[in-house]
């Protein structure tokens, strides 16, 4: 692998990586703020939580009335997390709470 061949490779990754970010539901501020690191662990995170979630939606579209109800019905905000600690899903609201965006 010669210097030139590995560049071309980080740039295509880095090329990847911008184009699942611009995918993810943030603003573009916000968006460029992210390190490919930190994106990548958004990214995964976002991915993570649609599989998750995918059971409590309603014809593919929109979220169903009874997992609204339940978050609504909540004195607070959700985290999921998995076995292993990784953060999977935050409620939207969290930043009322915490005051933190996520």
């Amino acid at each position: 692998s010669t210097k030139g061949a590995s560049k071309a490779r980080r740039d295509h990754i880095n090329g990847e990586i911008r184009n699942m970010r611009a995918l993810l539901p943030i603003s573009a501020e916000d968006q460029e703020r992210l390190s490919y690191l930190h994106s990548m662990s958004l990214i995964c995170t976002y991915v993570r939580k649609t599989v998750l979630l995918t059971g409590v939606r309603e014809d593919g579209g929109g979220v169903s009335p009874l997992y609204e109800s339940f978050l609504q019905a909540l004195p607070g905000f959700v985290v999921a997390l998995t076995r292993d600690g990784k953060l999977v899903y935050v409620s939207e609201n969290v930043p009322e709470y915490l005051g933190l965006s996520m």
